[in-house]
């Protein structure tokens, strides 16, 4: 296949230079040059005190990263494709598939009854 002349151009490539994207490994570096301060601080006075980071479960401290950091993802239920809301929250099940209420609901056929999740053999109960 031949590229378009148009792709080829000077111009193209100025255009397409001048987008703000940001790519996931710069957001990811540039999180990382924020956090880690605090993180390294935390590290020395609980090493201070006979602590290891490395056994915690979660950071004992909030570390705020600022507003560019800050997103809200949007799931959408993989079975009915509809985006999630506050009247269809997602529901995580046992085996650790995500999928909408409306749709656990449609598959167990009522509130009370167990289904089988339509991506593994995993039983769950729609309640």
């Amino acid at each position: 296949t031949r590229l378009p002349n148009t792709l080829l151009t000077p111009a193209a490539w100025v255009s397409a230079s001048l987008q703000s994207y940001d790519s996931p490994l710069a957001v990811t570096v540039a999180a990382g040059s924020v956090a880690l301060p605090p993180i390294l601080k935390l590290a020395s006075v609980m090493e201070k005190n006979s602590q290891e980071l490395a056994t915690c479960q979660q950071l004992p401290i909030e570390i705020e990263l600022g507003q560019e950091f800050v997103y809200h993802s949007i799931f959408a239920c993989p079975v009915s494709r509809d985006q999630s809301t506050a009247d269809n929250p997602p529901k995580l099940l046992p085996c650790n598939h995500v999928l909408c209420e409306q749709s656990i609901l449609k598959i167990a056929r009522s509130r009370n009854r167990t289904f089988k999740c339509p991506y593994c053999p995993m039983e769950a109960r729609a309640d």
